[in-house]
Formats: C-alpha cells, structure tokens, sequence
C-alpha cells in the first residue's frame, strides 16, 4: 500500500511539473521540445482569434499597424497582406527570441520590402516613436504582463489619436487554461484588463461578443480608443 501511495506521489509530480512547463512556454515559447509543441497548438488552436482580431481593427492600406505578442506570426502576415498595395506596415513586439526567429522567417519577404518589422522587446517598453500607430492588436498575452498599468500606459502612448486597439479571446478557452492550471487563477479576466485600459487613459473601452465566420465561436472583442483630442 506504501509503495502504491508512493508511485501515486511521483505521478502527481510529474503531472505537476509538465503543467509548470506548458503554462511557461504559454507566456513565453522556448526553443526546445515543448515550445516547439506549443508554437504548432498556438497556430492550430489561435489562428481563429487572430483573423477575428484582425478583421475588426478595420485596418486599410496606409496604416502603422502594430501586434503585442504575435506569436508565429500569423496576424502580422494577415496585416502585411491587407496593407501590400498602401503605405502602411505592420510592426510587431514579442518577448520570445522563438518567435521572433519564427516570425522573422514567416515574413522574410515583407521584412525585405520593408512592410514589416519584427522586434524583440517587451510590451512595458515599447521601441516606437509616440503616436505613431493607427492600429494595435494582441491575442491571448495581456495575462501575462507583469504590470497591466506599465503595459497600457505603453500601448496609449504609442497609439495614434483617434486610434484602435484592440484585444480578441474565447472565454470559454481561457476558462478551461485556468482549470488545467496553465493559468494562475483571475489573472485573464478581462475586467483586470479594461480597469487598465481605464486608467492608462483609454476612451470607450467596451467590450463585446462576435460571432466568427465559422457561425459557431463567439469571440469576445475589447475595444479601447484614443481619442483625436488627448496627446
């Protein structure tokens, strides 16, 4: 019976452990095995919330468009395509030198024509020139900023006024990451995020639900601008 409680104890901390690891390379993909797992869930099971978050920045061909944590890089790719015949480029920020490799690879051609610009850096510091981006978009990160306050503050500075933000999730995943422990608990929901786009300044921050193209997942969409008269 001792021997089977043990045995039950060293399976209980391997499960553990493995969770720890899956919920790191969540917040920030590696280069090693499991990142390299991660960065394919995150373009099979994201790309979804990422086309929908692109869709509705509304974006045309002549803006500055900038993604916070793009991952491997498929929202920057939708961008670039949208603004090919314009003025525009998409810039992007990422704390995972992974995912910046990645990215940097996804979009070599755009990056040559200069329409694109793929940035190591982190959300709290961003390395762009005041009011310089019409559009911004994130995905599945704003949990895991350490400073929602420093982060929001950034993203307002950096936007334009009269400028877009915007932020796409499933409720329903972000639930289900938090029951199996990828997630420390509340630190994703979203009321956390909109009091941070409140007080960095935001204006009619609201936040809905859309039903995407599948006519079956409902995204949950936050809005936040800037208005033309704040600086």
């Amino acid at each position: 019976m001792l021997n089977m409680y043990a045995e039950f104890g060293r399976l209980l901390y391997c499960i553990m452990g493995l969770t720890d690891v899956i919920a790191d390379n969540l917040r920030k993909p590696g280069s090693g095995l499991t990142g390299w797992i991660i960065s394919k869930l995150l373009k099979k099971k994201n790309s979804d919330v990422i086309t929908h978050a692109v869709g509705a920045c509304g974006i045309e061909p002549d803006h500055h468009v900038l993604e916070v944590g793009f991952g491997p890089g498929i929202g920057m790719a939708a961008v670039a395509d949208i603004i090919k015949t314009g003025s525009g480029k998409v810039y992007g920020v990422d704390f995972s030198q992974s995912m910046v490799e990645e990215a940097t690879n996804r979009l070599s051609e755009e990056i040559k024509r200069g329409k694109a610009e793929v940035q190591f850096s982190d959300v709290a510091s961003l390395p762009f020139q005041d009011g310089s981006m019409h559009r911004i978009l994130h995905t599945n990160c704003y949990y895991f900023w350490p400073d929602m306050n420093a982060a929001t503050k950034e993203l307002y500075r950096v936007l334009k006024p009269g400028g877009l933000m915007i932020t796409t999730f499933v409720y329903e995943r972000l639930v289900t990451a938090e029951a199996r422990g990828f997630l420390p608990p509340g630190v994703w929901k979203p009321e956390r995020y909109i009091d941070g786009l409140n007080q960095a300044g935001f204006q009619n921050v609201e936040r809905k639900s859309e039903l995407g193209r599948d006519e079956k997942t409902h995204f949950d969409v936050i809005y936040a601008y800037k208005n033309n008269d704040q600086i």
